[in-house]
């Protein structure tokens, strides 16, 4: 009884910092969601002018690439595909963006409690210890859901002929023709690419808001928060 109390006891003590940790998994999912739709129109022209010039056989006049400017694409999409293709691949990419926005916030926390509660890296600097947090975040979260970023970008590319019908029927398609190394396809730049962004954007969203703290610049914490992150990412 004396041990079934205690293990009570421990539960009940750890209850508030399980509590936290799960608002920050929640918390970055919906906010990496929320954000990747809000600009989700101009990330399928990004990924378009990215990749259209690969087919040749499909440009309008024989020379150039469709995709070459952002009102045009904009264009050309709505008026061959409709307002809806704006958002084409957006399921997978809320998918893909769930996971690996609660993966990098919940680990970058994690990482930096960890940092701090060691000697050998409690001396760091603050900025740095920030640094390998966001890093180290960021690549776990890219190693857990790559296949999904393979995934959403696939559909995303597809135009008016589509050979994948949505997010499962790509995932069957891409290991039946491909193996399981079709699902990992450019991790290593995605590594490349992801790890420094992210640990970046964290150190220097805590900078910001440091920054505009001092100056004044608050005025609600939505919009301080929205100011530095803002700044963090360009």
């Amino acid at each position: 009884m004396e041990t079934l109390d205690q293990s009570m006891q421990v539960a009940i003590r750890r209850h508030p910092e399980t509590m936290k940790q799960l608002k920050q998994v929640f918390a970055g999912g919906i906010a990496g969601c929320v954000a990747k739709t809000s600009v989700a129109p101009l990330s399928r022209v990004t990924v378009l002018m990215q990749v259209q010039s690969m087919r040749p056989h499909k440009f309008a006049d024989g020379l150039n690439p469709n995709n070459l400017y952002l009102r045009d694409s904009l264009r050309k999409i709505h008026r061959e595909e409709g307002f809806r293709a704006f958002w084409k691949g957006n399921v997978a990419t809320m998918v893909h963006r769930f996971p690996y926005t609660a993966v990098t916030f919940y680990a970058n926390a994690l990482f930096r409690r960890q940092l701090l509660q060691q000697p050998s890296t409690a001396r760091l600097p603050e900025q740095m210890r920030h640094l390998i947090a966001g890093g180290g975040g960021a690549c776990l979260a890219v190693l857990l859901v790559h296949p999904l970023d393979v995934v959403k970008t696939r559909l995303m590319v597809q135009t008016r002929k589509q050979y994948y019908s949505g997010l499962l029927d790509a995932l069957q398609k891409i290991y039946r023709d491909e193996g399981r190394p079709g699902l990992y396809r450019g991790l290593g730049v995605s590594l490349c690419s992801a790890v420094p962004t992210i640990a970046v954007n964290f150190a220097l969203f805590d900078e910001f808001s440091r920054i505009y703290g001092d100056l004044g610049l608050q005025s609600t914490p939505f919009l301080h928060a929205l100011t530095a992150g803002a700044s963090a990412g360009i």
